[in-house]
């Protein structure tokens, strides 16, 4: 999807019925989060980005950081909060309907900022900006971000992707863009392939399998353009994928 806040409603629907809504898996955003946790203070204050329904809020909240969900759906956050009091965690999950540029959050005020999946919606630069605003000398921000993993590319591939998501870059250039808004880079790693396929892909199906296609012109736009990026990814999953970047606030 383009980099923009202005987000069809119909995905927002369609989205609402997921458990997560982008690739990873808790299990990656725990084993993330604890390889670099050494670096961070005790109770660290942190914000999710684009937090969605709290898939890596609710990992982070576990580990006993205070976590704040900032998201632009409030039925994204109202789930969010039954899922942490669910999981006893109210106490360290509080929620902002706002967008990740303009969410609010004091200056200088966060350990960490984390975003999985998101910064698409704003582009990788304008959240690389907003971030640096909000996070204390020291902080860590970890962004998960679809990119090119090879450079050529069959044209089908890149046409499909240049539509989805024009500000697709590599992983390489994504790097270059945090050092060169001030930020020090500290790793990078691939989401493996079979997790998108499994805890996103997959689910995905299903749930289109169950729907009534008797729908909006709009919905089955949807529907059609997932069932093509499925497809696409089963094919090319070695081309693109998502990358976990790590940086830090100097």
């Amino acid at each position: 999807m383009e980099a923009t806040n202005e987000i069809p409603e119909e995905l927002f629907t369609f989205f609402e019925a997921m458990p997560r809504q982008g690739p990873g898996s808790e299990a990656v955003t725990g084993a993330l989060f604890e390889r670099f946790q050494s670096m961070l203070p005790e109770n660290s204050v942190a914000a999710d980005m684009g937090c969605g329904t709290g898939a890596a809020g609710l990992v982070l909240a576990d580990a006993g950081v205070t976590v704040t969900g900032v998201d632009i759906h409030r039925p994204f956050l109202e789930t969010f909060e039954r899922h942490a009091a669910e999981r006893g965690l109210s106490n360290r999950v509080s929620t902002r309907l706002a967008g990740m540029t303009e969410s609010g959050i004091a200056p200088a005020s966060l350990d960490l900022i984390w975003s999985e999946g998101a910064v698409f919606t704003v582009g990788f630069d304008a959240a690389l900006e907003a971030f640096w605003h909000l996070a204390k000398p020291g902080a860590l921000a970890v962004v998960s971000e679809c990119v090119w993993l090879q450079e050529q590319v069959p044209e089908v591939l890149r046409s499909f992707w240049n539509q989805a998501y024009p500000g697709m870059r590599t992983a390489g250039e994504n790097i270059r863009a945090t050092e060169t808004a001030g930020y020090r880079f500290v790793h990078a790693e691939v989401l493996p392939s079979e997790i998108w396929e499994s805890d996103f892909y997959q689910p995905i199906e299903t749930m289109m399998a169950r729907m009534d296609r008797d729908i909006s012109p709009g919905m089955q736009a949807i529907l059609t353009e997932q069932e093509e990026e499925i497809a696409l990814f089963r094919q090319f999953n070695h081309l693109y994928g998502y990358v976990f970047h790590v940086f830090l606030r100097p």
